[in-house]
């Protein structure tokens, strides 16, 4: 399997914490996840900075997409494959 760290931003301009529609996208995450045999292994979001952050679990990177694509235009992702790092233990 192959990890993804995922990254979104949005502004205070273009926050949808009062949007219920907005956040129904983002609620449909975990029942995508699961339909296209994605393993979220950490959600965690800082309010302030309007910043998410999503460490995801694939055998391909479209099931990814799948499964958090109808958030892309709520702001600005990054998703980037990363490994166990070695150096440090």
């Amino acid at each position: 399997m192959t990890t993804y760290h995922v990254t979104h931003i949005h502004t205070f301009e273009n926050c949808f914490s009062g949007n219920a529609e907005a956040m129904d996208l983002w609620k449909q995450i975990p029942s995508l996840a699961k339909e296209n045999n994605v393993s979220i292994k950490f959600f965690k979001v800082n309010p302030t900075e309007h910043t998410f952050f999503i460490l995801m679990e694939s055998e391909d990177y479209s099931h990814i997409e799948n499964t958090i694509g109808q958030c892309k235009k709520l702001g600005d992702f990054n998703i980037t494959p990363v490994i166990e790092q070695t150096f440090y233990s």
